[in-house]
């Protein structure tokens, strides 16, 4: 019995032709893509398991973009999912979006410190008795993905990446 392994310089693919006849028990494997080369279209982002992914066309590889919409510190702010220090607003946002878990957050300034939380908080939320230093709530604006237009209207084919819910936002006509 022979070991050997023969490492070749060409891409090999799942889509090649196989040889008509094969030598001895020789196999060919192939390097399969992983989404942490992929780039995501405007409006997604990255997942952050994506080393351990496969790249099956981006749409494994991509989560959606959120907005998020500052408010007062809510009473109710749910469980807390994640807590990190000394990151901006921008970074916040993005752990939000990178966590599935993560429907709201709270983010302070002063402390740049960012708290991810699994409760969806509202606009309409009561808001806490006292604020606490300068922590702010940040609410997630719905995805038009989520929303349904009304008769004769379909979802914009990008409805993924806009922040919406309603018609004029999110629809146009059939």
């Amino acid at each position: 019995v022979q070991r050997s392994c023969h490492l070749k310089h060409a891409a090999a693919t799942m889509q090649a032709a196989a040889r008509a006849h094969q030598y001895l028990d020789y196999k060919t494997y192939v390097q399969v893509p992983l989404c942490i080369s992929h780039v995501c279209a405007e409006g997604t982002i990255l997942r952050l398991d994506a080393y351990s992914i496969v790249d099956e066309g981006g749409e494994t590889c991509c989560l959606p973009r959120h907005s998020y919409v500052e408010r007062t510190l809510v009473a109710e702010e749910g469980h807390e999912v994640r807590g990190d220090l000394h990151v901006t607003l921008a970074e916040c946002e993005k752990l939000c979006d990178l966590t599935g878990a993560c429907r709201s957050f709270t983010y302070s300034a002063l402390q740049q410190s960012c708290y991810l939380k699994h409760a969806a908080a509202t606009m309409q939320a009561a808001a806490r008795v006292p604020q606490l230093l300068d922590f702010k709530t940040y609410v997630q604006a719905p995805l038009c993905s989520n929303h349904a237009c009304a008769k004769g209207m379909i979802l914009l084919p990008n409805a993924t990446t806009i922040a919406g819910d309603d018609d004029e936002t999110c629809c146009e006509a059939s």
